[in-house]
């Protein structure tokens, strides 16, 4: 019976479209739509889970989104495809990340459900188990030698062990570790130098229990500023580990679509290989469409795709400088609407492995220094940033304070932002959520930064708690 419930889905039909061809499983083909390991049930430390279905009977004015939904019958994560091309039938694989995510301590059955102008035509039933409850662990820091992570139920002989994900291999364990100190919940390791890359870290009790895995990045040490020109409105419409198409050799992409804008430019100085193939959009092959590739002096690549035919502003062999015009945004290759798409690979390919890299920040301006508001319940501040800005407070931590608090917030759910804390000495702490908690942090004048990643199109508002918590004998 248990097989059998996981096997069931739901088939409807809303405005004429139907869905056929639908799989679960835990590995895609990156050339076609495909998914190349079915499966129902999902560990909690696998990468990602894959949903791939066929949809006929659908237009191109019609909207299609699918909803991952959780055990609680919310949604997790909701996928929407506005602009759909011309074609009797369109097959879509969108991808849901696991491990070191929220799903990964959400056991239960879950549901991919495919919407169609707001009524469900289909849906999926899967399983994420192997959750453990009584051992956590969440990365506070990484530095060049050392790892840090706040954890919960821990003991001196907790074993650390941090795996490195590769699409071919899927994760492999380094070398595994013991604490090098512990204060509290707070653990300190040594680690050896890691490359850009993506990793976990799991932790294991000698009784077998096993933490859900945390995950962390190591970016490349090059900085790549906005394909985007000053001025202009962009929204960063896909981000690393997307469900449309971002996994696997695509992994670290970014896609950044124009609101009221039009020009590419290059992130990086370097050597133009330019690669205008005369496409259009290509919904039944995913490939990148016209695009551009530039070669920077460190060894590193940047890449430009879906770009616009017959707009190229450089050519091969061109030497360009960070901020120069490249071409047209478009929406050529396997492209659901106008958008760049960025990444950065180590060898010269469009198509090899991509690294996790860091757009460089903008110079935070302390406009004024604004220290919390006085009084009974929590202190707040209440901001804007439009897009790509910036906004910057600082906040007095005293010596021998226990802990520094922040939590960011907005009510407009289609903006997003990104917050940043900054310690004294320059340590730069970036939540994967929307808060963040060092203890026993160093005393100082902190900085506090939120960055627009995404406007919906209205005001960019939002608000900042800080909670510094004295220290007590």
């Amino acid at each position: 019976m248990r097989a059998l419930a996981f096997g069931l889905f739901v088939w409807l039909q809303a405005w004429g479209a139907t869905v056929r061809e639908s799989q679960i499983g835990l590995a895609a083909s990156e050339t076609a739509c495909a998914v190349t390991r079915p499966e129902s049930k999902v560990d909690a430390s696998a990468e990602q889970v894959f949903f791939r279905f066929v949809v006929k009977g659908i237009g191109k004015a019609d909207r299609l989104r699918i909803d991952w939904i959780d055990p609680r019958g919310q949604i997790s994560t909701s996928v929407p495809y506005d602009e759909l091309p011309r074609a009797a039938e369109l097959c879509f694989v969108s991808a849901l990340p696991v491990g070191g995510f929220a799903p990964s301590t959400q056991p239960g059955t879950w549901r991919a459900r495919v919407v169609v102008n707001n009524g469900v035509v289909h849906e999926r039933a899967f399983e994420i188990t192997g959750v453990a409850s009584s051992l956590t662990a969440r990365v506070a820091q990484v530095n060049e030698n050392e790892l840090v992570i706040d954890a919960r139920g821990a003991i001196s002989d907790t074993s650390i062990n941090i795996a490195k994900y590769s699409p071919s291999g899927g994760w492999s364990y380094i070398a595994p570790t013991l604490a090098e100190r512990m204060e509290g919940s707070r653990i300190w390791a040594k680690i050896p130098k890691l490359q850009p890359a993506e990793y976990l870290v799991i932790l294991r009790n000698p009784d077998g229990t096993q933490s859900p895995p945390a995950r962390f990045v190591i970016a490349t040490e090059s900085g790549y500023r906005m394909p985007v020109f000053g001025g202009e409105t962009w929204r960063i419409s896909q981000g690393p580990h997307g469900s449309y198409s971002h996994w696997g050799r695509a992994l670290h992409a970014y896609d950044v679509s124009p609101v009221n804008a039009r020009w590419v430019a290059a992130m990086r100085g370097g050597t133009v290989r330019a690669y205008d193939l005369g496409l259009g959009q290509t919904p039944q092959q995913r490939i990148f469409g016209n695009y551009i590739t530039i070669a920077h002096d460190d060894g590193e690549f940047s890449h430009y795709a879906h770009l616009r035919t017959g707009t190229f502003q450089v050519k091969t062999g061109q030497r360009v400088e960070a901020g120069d015009v490249l071409a047209e945004v478009g929406t050529s290759g396997y492209s659901f609407g106008r958008h760049i798409h960025v990444h950065v690979t180590e060898a010269a390919s469009i198509s090899a492995q991509s690294v996790p890299f860091r757009f460089e920040k903008n110079p935070a301006v302390i406009t004024r220094f604004a220290a919390p508001p006085k009084g009974p319940g929590k202190n707040r501040w209440t901001g804007e940033a439009g897009f790509a800005e910036w906004w910057s407070r600082l906040v007095q931590v005293p010596r021998g304070t226990r802990s520094l608090a922040v939590k960011l917030g907005w009510e407009d759910k289609t903006n997003l932002f990104d917050l940043y804390v900054v310690s004294p000495s320059g340590r730069t702490y970036k939540p994967e959520s929307e808060a963040v908690r060092i203890d026993g942090p160093e005393p100082g004048q902190w900085r506090v930064s939120v960055q627009g990643v995404k406007s919906g199109g209205g005001g960019m508002t939002f608000w900042v708690e800080p909670e510094v918590t004295p220290g007590g004998k």
